[in-house]
């Protein structure tokens, strides 16, 4: 049977751009030294796995040293030929705090039940990777790859964590997994910025994500960020360390990545 039937801003100037970018790169240079210290950064690779009759394209990134390794899969926001979320940004990052981290890239297809197959898919891939350790598995996902995360969660005894990160509705669908809330086997870590209501409530999604979970005696934690800019949506489109430093927290708790020996 298919597993997935039935389907404000703070008031402040605004810099120059010449010294926005700056900043920018400051930030992501000093992001960059607080997630690997001393060691040698990770990059990933793209790859491409098979999902029916379609080859799919991802980003794959391993830490360094000896596997097999605790393994997160991300899956990015958007719809149609957007992406949502810096998929490539994130795999590093994730490598880097010492867990393979994969990112498939949707096709353009809107469907939610293909998407939804193509996340199936993008596991089956992952746990035939000789460095993936099947016993530590998680996923996380943005937006639409949020809410296709926690379908996901809803059907699979095979995960450890679960990460949402302003879920999407998907007109109607979150609601229809909620009522699956019991079936969630894995902790779920859920974060959402104060003012992410323009495209939709999304405070308000994650909240009743988190209520759910809760009714059902599972394992939750909801994170309400500051504001972000005009759009609090935008807080995840980038791997910033005001949010990131609680995934990361969350991750290694949840899967025992023995970083603290790294």
């Amino acid at each position: 049977m298919d597993q997935f039937s039935g389907i404000s801003d703070f008031n402040i100037d605004r810099p120059p751009p010449a010294m926005k970018q700056s900043c920018i790169i400051l930030s992501l240079v000093l992001f960059a030294i607080a997630m690997i210290g001393d060691k040698p950064a990770v990059f990933g690779k793209e790859v491409s796995f098979q999902s029916g009759s379609h080859r799919i394209k991802g980003y794959l990134a391993t830490p360094n040293g000896t596997g097999p390794f605790p393994t997160v899969l991300f899956l990015h926001g958007g719809m149609g030929p957007i992406v949502g979320g810096n998929p490539s940004a994130v795999v590093d990052a994730l490598a880097n705090a010492g867990f393979v981290g994969f990112a498939p890239i949707r096709r353009n297809n809107p469907s939610m039940a293909t998407h939804a197959h193509d996340t199936v898919a993008a596991i089956d891939f992952l746990k035939r990777l000789n460095q993936v350790d099947n016993a530590r598995l998680a996923i996380t996902g943005f937006s639409r790859g949020g809410l296709l995360a926690f379908m996901a969660s809803t059907r699979r005894q095979d995960l450890q964590a679960v990460v949402l990160m302003a879920p999407a509705h998907g007109r109607g669908i979150l609601h229809r997994f909620l009522t699956d809330a019991g079936n969630v086997s894995a902790p779920t870590l859920i974060l959402v910025a104060r003012n992410d209501t323009r495209q939709a409530n999304h405070v308000s999604l994650s909240r009743q994500i988190h209520t759910g979970l809760r009714a059902a005696g599972k394992q939750t934690e909801l994170i309400v960020c500051p504001p972000y800019g005009q759009d609090g949506h935008h807080l995840f489109f980038e791997v910033r360390l005001s949010y990131w430093q609680d995934v990361e927290r969350f991750l290694k708790t949840q899967l025992n990545s023995g970083s603290e020996d790294r």
